[in-house]
């Protein structure tokens, strides 16, 4: 798993916290670890908002990240006889590399079965920042506009984004948004013929999003939201920390032999258009519970859809204390070039499109969490919450964060 994912995965996950209208300050602690001894990461959150008057708000968000753990690639297992068997493997890899260039210079194993995914330490840290700032008009519909920064060791990311909410009429029964967001990112990347740690160039990527949105209130305990959303992406997309396997015809016998099977880096393609739409409602069953359904599809150009069913609940247990428990249900089709690294046969031809990155093949996840918020004073109020995520293809990980929010 890539440093940038680990750290996004981290900061966005879901966490059960009650929404605050109020001016306030809070402090976030959160936690992220992958199953089988992998990705662990840390993410210290401050975030505070202030409104000035009715008609402005400002909301300013630093956040503090670490990762640290292995993460899974394919790699060579066959150990070395000796200086001439060092000498022929590098030999193979130089005749590979002459008739493609997706052969690197990463490890090379004489037995094609004795390839293995392997765990490779990483370590890293990102500072962030996010502030947004939100303006009401005369006839109260909201205009916000936002920014972001956020800087680790090999990756810098820099964006904007901004959404209009505008009422249907005075009653303010509906409501349409329209948003937008941009990311204008530099990541490293190992350049191919490189050894790992060496050939590292700084690549571009960017990012657009845009969406539109319906919210309807049919009742005063039930309204729900609507949601179009389409993305683009471009640039430097493969993820420079995976590798895959390559068949190459060295003698030109037409068949592949135990020993022309190379390794090559995770290569994708360098733009990619998705779009979907999002519905969820929201339900007061009685004056302790609030039930949350949702519904989200996912498709892109790379082959990827997916859908996504969750339930989440706040049930008020006393004045001070409430529980939020949720399901998440998420089953996805993978991309047109992912081949199952546990396959008979996972590796590719010579050229093209290539991954054996497990977040981009098929599988079904499950999400469970649940929240507790209590309410210490009439300012100050406690929140915690756990999640346990696994997928069919074998993936588990689990979060949990505990902070504290200060009304003033």
């Amino acid at each position: 798993m890539s440093k940038k994912l680990s750290l996004t995965i981290l900061t966005t996950a879901a966490v059960s916290v009650p929404a605050i209208g109020a001016d306030h300050i809070s402090q976030h602690y959160m936690n992220f670890e992958e199953y089988g001894d992998k990705v662990r990461a840390q993410d210290l959150v401050t975030s505070i908002e202030k409104s000035f008057g009715l008609d402005y708000t400002l909301a300013v968000e630093l956040g503090y990240d670490s990762v640290s753990g292995a993460s899974p690639s394919w790699g060579p297992t066959t150990a070395s006889t000796g200086d001439a068997d060092l000498v022929n493997r590098h030999n193979k890899t130089v005749q590979a590399q002459k008739l493609t260039d997706e052969v690197i210079r990463a490890g090379y194993d004489p037995h094609r079965d004795n390839y293995a995914v392997q765990k490779y330490d990483l370590e890293d840290t990102r500072q962030s920042i996010n502030a947004r700032l939100t303006y009401r008009d005369e006839k109260r519909n909201e205009w916000t506009f936002g920014g972001n920064y956020s800087k680790e060791e090999d990756y810098v990311s820099m964006g904007m984004n901004g959404q209009v909410l505008f009422y249907a009429d005075s009653r303010k029964n509906r409501s349409y948004t329209v948003g937008f967001s941009t990311l204008f990112d530099e990541t490293t990347a190992f350049q191919k013929y490189a050894n790992y740690g060496n050939g590292q160039q700084w690549e571009d990527i960017f990012t657009g999003d845009v969406e539109v949105g319906l919210s309807q209130i049919f009742t005063p305990n039930f309204y729900s939201t609507f949601t179009l959303y389409a993305g683009y992406t471009s640039g430097y997309l493969s993820n420079h920390y995976l590798t895959v396997l390559r068949e190459i015809d060295i003698n030109a016998n037409g068949t592949i032999e135990d020993d022309e099977v190379f390794l090559g880096q995770d290569s994708r393609p360098d733009t990619r258009m998705s779009g979907g739409f999002n519905v969820q409602s929201f339900y007061n069953v009685n004056s302790k519970l609030v039930v949350n359904p949702r519904y989200k599809y996912f498709s892109d150009d790379w082959g990827i859809s997916s859908h996504q069913l969750s339930l989440k609940a706040s049930y008020k247990i006393t004045d001070s204390l409430s529980i939020m428990p949720g399901y998440t249900w998420y089953n996805q089709e993978g991309a047109d070039f992912y081949r199952d690294p546990t396959s008979r046969d996972p590796s590719f031809a010579a050229t093209g499109y290539a991954t054996s990155d497990l977040r981009l093949g098929t599988y079904t996840g499950n999400a469970y969490e649940v929240g507790a918020s209590y309410k210490i004073t009439a300012e100050l109020r406690g929140n915690a919450s756990y999640a346990y995520y696994e997928q069919t293809n074998g993936y588990e990980a689990s979060w949990w964060s505990v902070g504290a929010t200060y009304e003033f």
